[in-house]
């Protein structure tokens, strides 16, 4: 079969994406993928690996680090995550909505089924028009409404008040997303959604959830198209990337660090990098710990550290999350799934949308400490926090056991045969 995949966002938003493409190729589908990625990353290595074919869609704003870094600091000062939502979408996904939507033109027309990131509208309303089978994937599992889970951005007051909770998300979503959706479907002569999550971000076929079923159980008023297929991990050998030079012998000399990443969450601003890294040394400081930090710029010799700290640009978490004592990170989905598999606990520093919800799961799970936000963090929230879960002897149990029940499981797997049996005789059959 061809199958074309479609996503859009930051890495933890199309690593997996590549993971399922690779997986279908796998299993003998032909598969294409069109990738829109936030601050164009190049994964034509993987492709030409696993022999998928790679449609780089870039975004063709915002290219001027001054830029990047108002917008970003405008979004993250804005502390709402509908508000912020709502500014993601005019900053990053509207200037490149029109070649999206070109690309998924593209592969419904050279394909004969077709998946898409949630988020990406513009591929559902090609497949509709064309006629092609589609399949969603949820990189996480907040965006589905039941009666049964708390509402996002929103304060858990009892079960009694989802379904209110639920109303109102709903509407503020719908007021944010129908007008784009529906001003593409009414152009292409096709019917307004009514409901995005319902309609707009789940397919009628098959919504997938990649999620560990032992995060995510499926609640019982969720329809059979809703299928939980575990976290998409990337092929072994493209996560077991070398070390950076020294890291190992840092990692081996004494007692495990502090491993501290906001992945996605820093713009390419020296000004805001300085500042940023400024309140994690001085964290580590207070704390008395070693710490690893990571800063995505080639020359990281202009950030100012003692023998405590190592500075990397990036490194295999696989491998390195397993050698720290805990990780602070943005509560990005691709992070927090690696801190997870590791059996490593969590300070998460939420920035935005759903790293508040991956924030309280953590905590909910008893592998994270209290969620802090990006917006007026300090020095001092930070040490504490860290201070705090590296005081907790059971959270890091808890970690441990939680990494050894996700690492036996195989979401890619899981979701080709989702897959093949939705676009063969339609939405699976639970189990």
């Amino acid at each position: 079969m061809k199958i074309g995949l479609q996503t859009w966002g930051s890495e933890g938003d199309i690593r997996p994406f590549t993971a399922l493409a690779a997986g279908l190729v796998g299993a003998g589908h032909e598969v294409t993928i069109a990738v829109t990625d936030n601050i164009g990353r190049d994964y034509s290595a993987v492709a030409n690996k696993y022999g998928f074919k790679l449609i780089a869609v870039p975004n063709p704003e915002m290219h001027d680090p001054a830029e990047v870094e108002a917008v970003w600091r405008e979004i993250i000062s804005a502390g709402n995550p509908i508000q912020q939502a709502r500014m993601v979408m005019e900053y990053g996904f509207d200037p490149a909505m029109e070649a999206m939507y070109v690309a998924a033109r593209e592969l419904c027309s050279a394909n004969d089924a077709v998946i898409g990131h949630f988020f990406v509208y513009p591929l559902r309303v090609a497949a509709e028009k064309a006629g092609v089978p589609m399949a969603t994937l949820n990189v996480v599992h907040n965006c589905l409404p039941s009666a049964y889970m708390r509402p996002p951005g929103l304060p858990d007051l009892g079960k009694w008040f989802y379904p209110l909770g639920w109303a109102l998300v709903r509407k503020m979503i719908n007021r944010i997303f129908l007008p784009r959706v529906n001003a593409l479907r009414k152009r292409e002569g096709l019917p307004p959604d009514r409901d995005v999550m319902a309609q707009t971000w789940a397919s009628e076929r098959l919504n997938l959830i990649a999620v560990s079923p032992h995060i995510c159980v499926a609640p019982k008023d969720w329809d059979k198209r809703h299928q939980v297929c575990g976290f998409l991990n990337p092929p072994l050998d493209t996560r077991m990337e070398e070390l950076p030079a020294g890291l190992d012998r840092f990692l081996s000399s004494g007692a495990p660090p502090v491993y501290i990443t906001f992945g996605s969450m820093m713009p390419n601003s020296l000004d805001y990098l300085r500042e940023t890294a400024a309140i994690w040394t001085e964290a580590i400081k207070k704390v008395g710990c070693r710490g690893v930090i990571q800063l995505p710029v080639d020359d990281l010799s202009v950030f100012h550290t003692d023998e405590r700290i190592f500075k990397v640009q990036r490194s295999p978490y696989v491998r390195v999350f397993p050698r720290c004592a805990a990780i602070v990170h943005h509560g990005g989905a691709g992070t927090t799934q690696a801190s997870l598999l590791a059996g490593r606990p969590s300070i998460v520093v939420a920035h935005m949308a759903d790293q508040f919800f991956w924030g309280d799961e953590l905590r909910r799970l008893g592998a994270g400490g209290k969620t802090l936000t990006r917006n007026h963090l300090s020095a001092g929230k930070l040490a504490r926090g860290i201070e705090q879960v590296l005081r907790d002897s059971g959270m890091a149990k808890r970690a441990a056991s939680l990494g050894q029940q996700l690492a036996r499981e195989n979401g890619v797997a899981n979701a080709v045969h989702l897959i093949e049996a939705a676009f063969a005789t339609g939405i699976p059959e639970e189990g």
